[in-house]
């Protein structure tokens, strides 16, 4: 049996051998609840420029990426 833990809610994730309750980014497995959470924290601080570019979303990404898996 294969267990994965979220990164970071350190929660049990449910059905992970058919790959659809997991995400990967970076190093980390996050969950899909979390996954939303990472998705709307960097609109929120993206939304805060007065322009998009890619490299500040990239940043913005991963700092929030590390911020949430500590």
């Amino acid at each position: 049996m294969l267990t994965i833990v979220c990164d970071a809610c350190k929660k049990a994730i449910p059905g992970p051998e058919k790959q659809t309750g997991v995400i990967y980014i970076l190093d980390k497995a996050l969950c899909k609840s979390c996954e939303k959470k990472l998705l709307t924290n960097v609109s929120d601080e993206m939304e805060k420029h007065d322009k998009f570019i890619f490299s500040d979303y990239q940043d913005q990404y991963i700092a929030t990426v590390n911020r949430m898996c500590k």
